[in-house]
């Protein structure tokens, strides 16, 4: 009896020590298989992000070339949505607004030099200039790297430091910078149709830009080379201000301009418009466009 009693209390303790290593092993099995979807789902998840990603950008390319073959062909896309029809329509009103301004109604060509590029009046998709490296890598409009090259000499003999950032850009670089400002706009909260917007009054919408036309350039101080309005502050900037029409650039996009420009404030972005055409724009403190529309009239 006593053997019996001592069988079935060591079969006990089996049982229990058992049970314990059982639900041991059984919890570790459902610790690993709740890994190992957590690692699945966030797996799926990336792949998702990043094709929504990938669609949005072609979304925004797609977007840019259709509007543009539509105002060639003079109506926006049967597909759009209202708000961009009205967008399109709001174009070309502008487009038509501004045509005497240029000159463009009444089928004069204007000068090289004073070629309006803004957003209504985009470069046709054959344009071309012939370019000459200004240092660092840069190019500009072969007819104005001697003056350029000249305005930044006689700044440094004067002590001022002066850098070019930014140069001629071609269709590829302006769509990046674009659509990079796209989405930084969207990662804010915007919608994709005001992240275009608010994207375009800081990078040129592509084709509109005056980069890619060879006459603008990106000046800043080797004191700061900020891209904000700090840049005024500087004495590179105060000195480009004071004789930058005596090698025929302007400060294209000056403060309290950007409903004529459709730019912010950038006191940083010179354009080449000849000596006697920027003399009269910087005197009397006003942009590109109300040149052109005095000239008009």
């Amino acid at each position: 009896m006593y053997r019996a009693r001592e069988l079935r209390a060591k079969q006990k303790r089996y049982e229990r020590e058992y049970g314990r290593r059982r639900g041991s092993h059984g919890l570790g099995k459902k610790i690993g298989g709740l890994c190992f979807l957590v690692f699945v789902l966030g797996f799926l998840f990336g792949r998702v992000v990043l094709a929504a990603e990938q669609l949005i950008e072609w979304e925004n390319l797609s977007f840019v070339a259709d509007v543009r073959e539509a105002k060639e062909e003079g109506n926006p896309r049967e597909d759009s949505s209202r708000e961009e029809q009205e967008t399109f329509s709001g174009m070309i009103s502008e487009e038509e607004e501004m045509e005497n301004i240029s000159g463009y109604a009444s089928g004069k060509e204007e000068p090289w030099n004073l070629r309006l590029v803004n957003f209504s009046h985009s470069l046709p998709e054959d344009f071309s200039v012939d370019l000459t490296e200004v240092g660092d890598g840069h190019q500009v409009d072969s007819r104005i790297a001697g003056a350029l090259k000249e305005m930044i000499a006689a700044g440094k003999a004067e002590g001022y430091g002066i850098w070019i950032v930014s140069s001629y850009r071609t269709m590829e670089k302006q769509v990046s910078l674009y659509e990079r400002k796209v989405a930084q706009f969207q990662k804010q909260g915007y919608s994709l149709e005001e992240a275009r917007r608010q994207a375009g009054t800081m990078v040129a919408v592509p084709g509109t830009s005056e980069h890619q036309l060879g006459l603008a350039v990106d000046l800043v101080s080797s004191e700061y080379t900020g891209l904000d309005e700090r840049q005024e502050k500087t004495g590179s900037y105060q000195w480009l201000v004071r004789h930058c029409a005596e090698y025929g650039f302007i400060l294209r996009y000056p403060n309290d301009k950007t409903e004529m420009t459709g730019i912010i404030y950038e006191p940083w972005h010179f354009r080449y418009v000849g000596v006697e055409a920027a003399r009269e724009i910087m005197d009397q403190g006003i942009c590109l466009e109300e040149y052109l529309e005095q000239k008009a009239r």
